[in-house]
């Protein structure tokens, strides 16, 4: 059987190999997952709950192993990796919590003689594709709300994380019942062949042209698509901000995972009269950033998942360059240096001559740039704000920064993203709903909003007992 090698983006080491899963495999994974759906289902939110719980403890006590292994196989920062593993957690948590709540029958009508009742059902076997970046939280985010509402999940991780994905499906086996919860290992072939099956919904977090494929097969097999795909966003930075906060925000949001980060702030519009300040204060954090391989405690910036999303990222660059940036920090290629996919925190200066570019052919604009790259414009109203930060396919998430809480309101509601954050706050919670629209997505996942999408509705409407 050929196989899926996992190699370190730190050094370019082999660090394992998974076997790919045959299409045989993959067929007899949905048969089991569609053996397991009624006892699964009939267990009930508190039965699925306290399986899951189980899980949930056990990844606790081995996240050492869970952190070191996706630091290792993706590059992310271990310390960073630690907060989000930590993070993370929260999610099922807050599931566990409200999913009796959400998941119960809601009582719409209700006279001396009859009663009427929604009740929410599982949709069946669940195809689950999710990316690299974030191996164990697209486990958490994608699956368990599916689970925790009935459905049983077959998976697949990138092929750029396979021993995670690995180590994810060994633990949950020991935990499930047979069938409940599978992986199948490969690049994009094996998910064709996995949504090809006999499957009842498609949950997807990755790219939008992966993304409209799978709209497209979900429409031919007429079953429910979640779709969480690109992201651009953007962040508005408004003359009156305080402007220290919303550069330190600004630099987390761009750098975290070496902004590998779908919901990332991508792109910084700037009032023009802050605009050079705002510039040289980000340069002095983004030059800062002490760069290194995952596993080292003191790193601050990991390289890039792999060779080939280094040389993704140069080809935006040149673009760039080719319309006029300004590199005004970083803008280079670590990998002679340090023989892994790291890349310079790179800052884009743009002047208003640009904007005809924005809207057209600018690849760090209209793209969605998946590294450590910020490309930032000057603005001298509102009204060109808000067109900069619209001026994308993509429309996952925003970020505003001022002080005049009724303009940031107003600036929101115009803003075409599935969410916006004001001052740097967290958008991405388990009870707010993500998600996008436009080229970003369809569907929501978490809090309530989740469970609808994951369930059919059934009502039953009885006389009065």
């Amino acid at each position: 059987m050929p196989k899926l090698q996992s190699i370190s983006p730190s050094n370019y080491q082999l660090l394992g190999e998974v076997e790919v899963s045959s299409p045989e495999e993959i067929v007899e994974k949905v048969r089991l997952a569609h053996r397991a759906k009624k006892d699964w289902a009939g267990l009930g939110v508190p039965g699925r709950v306290q399986l899951l719980q189980n899980l949930i403890e056990e990844f606790e006590a081995r996240k050492k192993e869970v952190i070191l292994l996706e630091s290792q196989e993706m590059g992310r920062p271990i310390k960073e990796s630690r907060a989000v593993f930590e993070n993370t957690l929260g999610f099922p948590r807050w599931y566990f919590d409200n999913a009796e709540w959400y998941l119960g029958p809601e009582t719409t009508y209700n006279s001396d003689i009859e009663i009427h009742r929604v009740y929410r059902e599982p949709l069946g076997v669940a195809a689950v594709i999710v990316p690299w970046n974030y191996p164990f939280r697209n486990f958490i985010v994608a699956t368990f709300q599916s689970l925790i509402s009935g459905n049983v999940v077959v998976m697949k991780h990138s092929e750029e994380c396979p021993l995670s994905g690995r180590l994810i499906e060994e633990i949950a086996v020991k935990h499930l019942p047979p069938g409940v919860f599978s992986e199948v290992y490969g690049d994009g072939t094996v998910g064709r062949t996995l949504v090809e099956q006999d499957i009842n919904l498609i949950s997807f977090i990755g790219s939008t042209q992966t993304g409209k494929w799978l709209y497209k097969k979900a429409a031919e097999k007429f079953i429910h698509p979640v779709l969480e795909m690109g992201g651009s966003a953007p962040g508005i930075i408004f003359e009156d901000a305080d402007i220290d906060a919303a550069v330190k925000s600004v630099s987390a949001f761009r750098l975290a995972n070496a902004g590998q980060n779908c919901v990332g702030l991508k792109r910084l519009i700037v009032h023009e009269s802050i605009f050079e300040e705002v510039v040289q204060k980000l340069t002095a954090i983004f030059s800062s950033k002490k760069i290194g391989i995952a596993e080292d405690e003191s790193t601050e910036l990991g390289p890039l998942v792999a060779k080939r999303q280094l040389y993704l990222l140069k080809d935006q660059l040149e673009d760039a360059n080719a319309h006029g940036a300004k590199i005004v920090t970083g803008g280079k290629s670590l990998e002679s240096e340090l023989d892994g996919a790291f890349f310079q925190p790179t800052i884009l200066s743009f002047q208003p001559t640009i904007y005809n570019y924005l809207a057209k052919t600018l690849r760090v604009w209209q793209e969605e740039v998946f590294g450590p790259i910020l490309p930032v414009v000057p603005f001298h109203s509102e009204e060109r704000a808000i067109d900069l930060a619209n001026n994308t396919p993509y429309g996952l998430g925003s970020y505003i920064y001022t002080e005049d809480l009724k303009r940031a309101h107003r600036v929101a509601g115009e803003l075409q993203t599935g969410g916006v954050s004001i001052n740097g706050l967290t958008m991405v919670t388990p009870w707010n709903p993500f998600g996008g629209c436009k080229d970003s997505g369809i569907g929501r996942e978490h809090g309530k909003y989740g469970f609808q999408e994951l369930t059919q509705m059934k009502t039953v409407v009885s006389p009065k007992e």
